[in-house]
């Protein structure tokens, strides 16, 4: 297939002001639904296609000069990635989506091109697909410039899922994150979380404000505002904070000192000092305390559900040690991990835990049960479930929270739709990206888990 020629299909639009934001469309996004999103908030938008020359993609990256681009959406062909790897593109690819890679976007992948297989020859996206090889390349490459490839399976996924990213570009949507309730430390996960933007607004001198969107398993934070130059999300930022709340227990001077690095007066100092110190200590105290009276609770629970089952001291013992080993870690909380603070515990079973316990058969049913309801609340997980999780801690790296945060809300059916969706979509893609890279075929199963969840 030939690239088209851009000037064939000329924007209908009109006077572009150089001086207002500017939405860029690439490719056949410019849907109905989008187009009026668009037109009802008043922001200016053109489009171009990426199906086309090398000189086209130089007038695309030129825009960016011209303007201030404030968000891209797009829907790639398969031929674009291959057009990707072509050494006649090479001069410019990098330009281009180096430019898209600095502003927040969206592009959109016919889920099929991902794996390179075509499932259905009758479907309106089906095209010859460029070698898996070539696949794979174009899309290595598209992360490298941090252009956020979606997966979508039906066209009227593009709408919703387009329309609800040009609303968060809209609302300056910067961070998410899902803390379910009822989960031992999600109390202190709040605390942590409203003193962060504390310090986006005092320290960093960052305009930024926290909403919360409650369910009855979950609370969903975002953080609105404009991140740092040169950034799009507050990874950093929160990174930068959670070291600074270990310092404030260990080493009070140093946190002092980085706050002074960030240009607050000596009055800030000593007031920012003084209120963080305190806060980090209590937390700290708050988490143990936590976690001593849940140990408490489930020990008693136990006492009483296994009392007709009569354990033996020996069986005593080996409860306790389980109970133990099932309370998380301080060294997972703010030691560690900040937003460990309620994260669920895996059931007990053979493939949870490298310890064995002498314990009868009947014991391992109601021990799990407790617990689980103890630690986790009284919403009940699948291992699929659990193991989502598990994946995006350890190969989600950058964006192991936004995974996780995208597991509950797929798994929660009090979050909005949309958001359900938009989550189903960044799991999608970064289980058949994982997928290749470990030739894990079981990794379909939780595909469908997830499918299963938003009822599909």
């Amino acid at each position: 297939m030939d690239p088209i020629n851009d000037e064939e299909n000329p924007d209908s639009g009109y006077q572009l002001d150089p001086n207002e934001p500017l939405v860029l469309l690439l490719g056949w996004v410019d849907h109905e639904g989008i187009l009026s999103s668009l037109k009802a908030t008043g922001r200016q938008y053109k489009k171009k296609l990426v199906d086309s020359s090398p000189q086209n993609w130089s007038t695309i990256a030129d825009l960016f000069d011209q303007f201030t681009v404030s968000a891209v959406v797009g829907k790639l062909p398969a031929h674009v990635l291959h057009l990707i790897v072509l050494e006649q593109y090479r001069g410019v690819r990098d330009r281009l989506f180096s430019a898209i890679g600095s502003v927040r976007n969206q592009i959109f992948l016919y889920e099929d091109i991902f794996t390179g297989k075509q499932s259905d020859s009758s479907n309106a996206e089906y095209f010859s697909y460029p070698d898996p090889a070539v696949i794979d390349e174009a899309l290595a490459f598209l992360k490298s410039h941090n252009v956020e490839v979606i997966p979508y399976a039906r066209k009227a996924e593009v709408t919703v899922l387009a329309d609800a990213f040009l609303d968060e570009t809209d609302r300056n949507l910067i961070f998410r994150l899902y803390v379910p309730i009822g989960r031992i430390w999600s109390g202190e996960a709040d605390r942590f979380l409203q003193l962060f933007q504390d310090y986006l607004v005092r320290v960093e001198r960052l305009q930024v404000r926290l909403d919360q969107k409650r369910t009855e398993h979950g609370v969903v934070y975002e953080f609105h505002g404009h991140p740092p130059e040169g950034q799009r999300s507050l990874v950093s930022e929160f990174g930068d904070f959670s070291e600074l709340m270990r310092l404030f227990q260990s080493d009070v001077e140093a946190a002092a000192a980085e706050v002074a690095s960030k240009g607050a007066s000596a009055q800030e100092i000593e007031r920012i000092v003084t209120r963080y110190a305190k806060e980090a200590r209590r937390l700290q105290l708050d988490l143990r305390h936590e976690a001593e009276a849940k140990s408490v609770a489930i020990r008693h629970r136990l006492e009483s559900e296994l009392m007709d089952l009569d354990p033996s001291p020996k069986e005593w013992i080996e409860i306790s040690k389980l109970v133990t080993q099932s309370i998380p870690s301080m060294s997972e909380a703010i030691i560690g991990d900040p937003l460990y603070l309620g994260r669920p515990t895996q059931p007990l079973g053979p493939s949870t835990t490298n310890i064995t316990y002498n314990l009868r058969p009947q014991f391992i049913s109601s021990v799990s049960s407790v617990i689980a309801e103890e630690i986790n609340g009284n919403q009940h997980f699948e291992p699929e479930h659990h193991r989502l999780l598990e994946l995006a801690s350890q190969h989600g790296g950058s964006r192991a929270k936004e995974l996780e945060t995208a597991v509950y809300e797929v798994a929660d059916k009090g979050v909005e739709k949309v958001d359900r969706l938009k989550a189903k979509q960044k799991l999608t893609a970064f289980l058949i990206e994982l997928g290749k890279k470990t030739g894990d075929l079981a990794f379909g199963v939780l595909q469908s888990y997830i499918e299963k969840q938003l009822g599909l």
